[in-house]
């Protein structure tokens, strides 16, 4: 008895000195694992000094069923050093960031190759990180997430071995604006996001994986024990929020294996804006990010000459398709400060179930083959903050 309360105490400690993101609502537990991923082919377009274009992704995963307990479970922190440091630097809170944990399990074995890829690109300056509490989310709902960063787009870029790169320490960024490098922007995400697919149908690449492993290093006797080693790289979804959502529709248009794509509140650039696509697109979008007031989404709606869908989230802005109200709502407005501008009132549990919902409707049809009901009507009434755009 007197053991068992001491194990108690012991998870209760731990737990305090740790803030939790929300329990995960999807019948998988997930894991998690972070890739450097280097492209000899390019130079980095934005770096101060010559040399290979150098990402970081993040691997959301299903790693067992809900009914069966994960082995050795370390709970992945949101944010890795460096990171921490600079968000508490911005909203002056030193030591709070980086108690930020997420639901993944560091390491578990990536149990479902089989299940559809989902790209995930974060917003204009933002890192991937932001976005770590919505994959995961996803991945437990039976789907494999990858989040990119772009180097010299995000404020901050930290590679596993704890180096870092900030927008900052390129002199291209420092003298352009936003606008003029819009192009640059589009450009090397693109390319990026292009890159990490291609790394991904790599067995060099897999490997590193936990749960893929590679099959060459198993006998022809005994492939029955062989790990499954290739995720499905022929036909993906991506998805992403502001500029995110922008290269996921650029993507559609330059890379087939990209079948179906949508944007959280983004407006949209590149030449997919007049040329249009024929693949599927779904649009979720903030209350007052109209046609009427984002010209670049009035252009590119009429050529997209798939299935598509626009609906419009009531009590949200730009910021609540990110982490941050998950942030808000765990450490509390007054502590993140200026990152809680620009959420709205939604709650940070809220803006996921959305997501998650919409999305999974959308990807569901197009990438699995069922599902989707909810984007003919069917359910719509259990979501009252989301409005079918008419257009």
């Amino acid at each position: 008895m007197l053991q068992s309360v001491l194990i108690s105490l012991a998870f209760a400690l731990e737990a305090s000195a740790r803030n939790l993101v929300p329990q995960l609502t999807g019948p998988y537990k997930v894991g998690t694992t972070v890739l450097e991923l280097v492209d000899y082919s390019r130079q980095d377009p934005f770096a101060p000094t010559p040399r290979p274009r150098d990402l970081v992704v993040s691997l959301f995963y299903p790693t067992e069923t809900r009914s069966r307990r994960v082995k050795n479970c370390t709970l992945a922190p949101q944010f890795p050093p460096a990171t921490a440091d600079l968000i508490n630097m911005y909203i002056n809170a030193p030591g709070v960031v980086e108690t930020v944990t997420t639901r993944s399990c560091i390491g578990s074995p990536l149990s479902r190759p089989d299940l559809p890829l989902l790209f995930l690109g974060p917003g204009l300056g933002n890192p991937r990180l932001l976005y770590s509490d919505m994959a995961e989310e996803i991945a437990s709902q039976g789907w494999n997430v990858v989040s990119v960063d772009h180097p010299y787009d995000s404020f901050i870029v930290e590679y596993p071995d704890g180096r870092a790169v900030y927008a900052t320490d390129s002199p291209i960024v420092n003298n352009g604006t936003d606008e003029e490098l819009i192009p640059e922007y589009l450009d090397a995400r693109v390319k990026d996001t292009i890159f990490v697919l291609n790394s991904l149908a790599n067995s060099s690449v897999t490997s590193q994986i936990p749960g893929l492993g590679c099959p060459s290093l198993y006998s022809q006797t005994n492939t029955h024990n062989a790990p499954k080693s290739k995720l499905r790289t022929d036909k993906v979804g991506v998805f992403g929020h502001s500029f995110g959502g922008a290269s996921a529709l650029q993507l559609l248009k330059d890379d087939k294996r990209f079948y179906a794509g949508a944007d959280l509140d983004g407006g949209v650039y590149g030449t997919v804006v007049q040329e249009g696509t024929d693949s599927p697109f779904l649009y979720l979008r903030a209350q007052n990010h109209t046609h009427i007031t984002d010209p670049t989404w009035a252009a590119a709606w009429p050529n997209l000459r798939g299935f598509k869908r626009e609906y419009a989230v009531n009590e949200a802005k730009h910021g609540a398709f990110t982490d941050l109200p998950i942030l808000r709502d765990l450490l509390g407005a007054e502590v993140l400060g200026p990152f809680a501008e620009g959420v709205g009132s939604i709650k940070g549990s809220r803006i996921l179930a959305i997501e998650t919902a919409f999305l999974g409707a959308f990807f569901g049809r197009f990438l699995k083959g069922h599902g989707g009901e909810l984007l003919d009507g069917k359910g719509l009434d259990n979501w009252p903050e989301v409005t079918l755009a008419e257009n």
